[in-house]
């Protein structure tokens, strides 16, 4: 029997949760903040008005002692909501005056005061406000009550002007300690080809055991679970369930760990320095005998740490195709940069953007309810239905695109299978948008851009005007535009309504189902809870294939398992020495012939399109 070793000490590009801080670093541990909210945000258009007995308070769980500090955000919709005398608060019953100032505000809406650590609790928290103005979310309520008498009784379900609302007002609570506990998850590993040569031999697999390095303080721990299976990413049907040990006997090829980072004091936390599997295997000798691998290109496949909700084929989807000819639009387009081009455009010239006070109302992100109200300027349609409209009707054609949020403008993200990488489209709604933005000739994604803004280069874009042929530089106040950017986690608004926010954007964002771009660990806009530096959990692949090929039981044939990351996959395609595709349900086994070999692989998704295909060049003499 022979053994071999995996060693990983760099945890930054690791799949992790909200409550992992893995990015200052190289190692890992729990983040030092933690934002505790009652509500989501949907609505923030219910304005409560507080003052002399007509008192509002809300309630926390403080989940651990010693909290450093932490800071109040309380949604007032915009700096216009500033006041000129202090307001009142208690916490705990300890007073506590806010100035509210417009700087403090950032560009969110979200006014924000300090609380000293001696005012928390660990356990049941609670903050009065007695002043000042506060809004409403809507919902079941139960962590918010209302009074009528300056704090001597209190009723839940009593908020609004009229005292009969039911919900939770805007107001969330970011606590500057460890979180009690995260979760870190690897990738997975190939048991049978630690080191990546290229070719498994044939091997029995008997056992993988899993050692750490840790620091972890008294009151801290960090707990293990291991998984494996027969392919190169996790299905539930080909994989075991998590177990809660460091040892995994007669595993199958594949395996993944997860490590539960956990602390009872939010003044501790355990570090991660390092973790080793160790494979204990047999080979079977001469398995690869006469076989050479001669070439390999496929790419590596990134997967974010957030689950997405993609646009599946649909009645809705075949209407939104037919009424608005959507194959026509992008007909005359040869690449994808003409296609997305010509799509943007015919997104942008369907409406004039911004007839609020003709008519205000604001569609949802559905494409079909977009165009229908704003064809008589019957909606408002900001910049935010520009985006949905081309997000909607790229991925209704099959592509795969998103929404994208920026700083006080909203374009759309769609993946370009040339390109291999997500890019930026802007539909609108002025002229001045239309656009694609480039670096040298290339276009750009969010993360790129946001990058280019915090080196203050930016403004070094170019603004591709593509179909028109016109090229103009981006301006800084334009490139400001990418101080910060977040996604929602789905594209299927065609065909499902919520969860969503209303009115997202017109005044500003406040719904908490986002994932936000954070470069700092504490982050700048504390007000929400889905926050992350990690380039994956934006850029994540799409329509990718990787092969994994090993020793077959008969010579001269090899067992190839495949990878891929195709939404909504229907089936492979599969070409053998440059003959014709055939389609495939499973990984195929490949014989060779002598001499050099050549196999081919891509995805195609549920609306057809193919995907990257992945090539293995292979010479075997038997």
């Amino acid at each position: 029997m022979a053994s071999c070793r995996i060693v990983q000490h760099d945890f930054r590009d690791y799949r992790r949760d909200r409550f992992v801080d893995a990015q200052t670093g190289a190692s890992a541990r729990l983040s030092p903040t933690l934002l505790l909210t009652n509500e989501m945000g949907v609505s923030g258009d219910l304005l409560e008005q507080l003052g002399a007995n007509d008192w509002a308070r809300v309630e926390f769980d403080v989940p651990s002692a010693h909290v450093k500090s932490a800071e109040v955000l309380f949604y007032v919709k915009g700096l216009d909501a500033t006041q000129d005398k202090p307001e009142r608060l208690l916490v705990n019953g300890h007073r506590l005056n806010h100035h509210p100032k417009p700087e403090r505000m950032l560009s969110g809406g979200w006014d924000r005061t300090r609380i000293p650590a001696r005012y928390l609790k660990q356990g049941v928290n609670e903050i009065v406000f007695c002043s000042g103005r506060l809004y409403i979310d809507p919902d079941q309520g139960g962590r918010s009550s209302r009074s009528f008498d300056g704090g001597q009784t209190w009723h839940v379900n009593a908020l609004g002007a009229d005292g009969g609302t039911r919900g939770e007002y805007l107001v969330r609570l970011r606590l500057k300690g460890f979180a009690p506990h995260g979760e870190l998850v690897s990738p997975v590993f190939d048991l049978a080809d630690p080191e990546s040569a290229g070719i498994a031999p044939r091997v029995d697999i008997r056992s993988v055991r899993l050692t750490h390095e840790k620091e972890s303080p008294r009151g801290t721990r960090i707990d293990f679970e291991m998984r494996s299976g027969s392919t190169p990413a996790f299905s539930p049907k080909e994989w075991t369930a998590w177990e809660g040990s460091n040892v995994l006997e007669s595993p199958g090829r594949f395996a993944q760990w997860r490590a539960v980072l956990s602390s009872n004091s939010a003044a501790a936390t355990p570090v991660l320095k390092s973790v080793t599997l160790r494979i204990d295997r047999v080979e079977a000798r001469g398995s690869l005998r006469g076989v050479e691998l001669l070439e390999v290109d496929q790419p590596d496949i990134a997967y974010s740490s957030y689950d997405f909700e993609y646009l599946t084929p649909h009645h809705r989807v075949d209407r939104l195709l037919k009424q608005y000819r959507l194959d026509e639009v992008i007909a005359a387009g040869k690449t994808d940069l003409e296609k997305f081009a010509l799509l943007r455009d015919w997104a942008h010239s369907q409406w004039l953007g911004w007839q609020a006070p003709k008519y205000p109302y604001c569609p949802t992100w559905d494409p079909l309810d977009i165009l229908e109200t704003t064809k008589g300027n019957w909606g408002f349609g900001m910049c935010t239905h520009y985006g949905a409209v081309f997000a909607g009707c790229a991925s209704a054609l099959g592509y795969v695109a998103r929404v994208l949020i920026v700083d006080h403008h909203c374009l759309a993200e769609v993946w370009s299978d040339e390109l291999q990488k997500w890019i930026l489209q802007d539909p609108g709604p002025s002229r001045e948008y239309d656009a694609t933005y480039e670096s040298r000739g290339v276009p750009v994604n969010a993360m790129e851009a946001h990058r280019l803004h915090e080196n203050g280069t930016a403004h070094h874009l170019t603004v591709n005007k593509l179909p028109q042929d016109e090229k103009t530089k981006m301006t800084k106040s334009w490139g400001s535009l990418f101080a910060r950017f977040g996604i929602p986690l789905r594209n299927n608004h065609l065909v499902q309504a919520e969860p969503a926010e209303l009115y997202h954007g017109y005044s500003q964002y406040h719904w908490d189902g986002y994932l936000w771009c954070s470069v700092d660990i504490d982050p700048k806009y504390a007000e929400y809870s889905l926050q992350t530096s990690r380039e994956a959990d934006f850029n994540w692949s799409v329509n990718q294939t990787r092969l994994y090929p090993r020793a077959g039981a008969e010579a001269g044939v090899l067992e190839v398992d495949v990878e891929t990351a195709t939404p909504n996959f229907s089936h492979y395609q599969i070409r053998i020495d440059g003959g014709e595709w055939t389609q495939a349900q499973a990984p195929p086994s490949w014989s060779l012939q002598e001499g050099a070999n050549e196999l081919e692989v891509c995805g195609v998704n549920t609306f057809g399109r193919a995907g990257r295909s992945a090539r293995l060049k292979v010479a075997y003499s038997g």
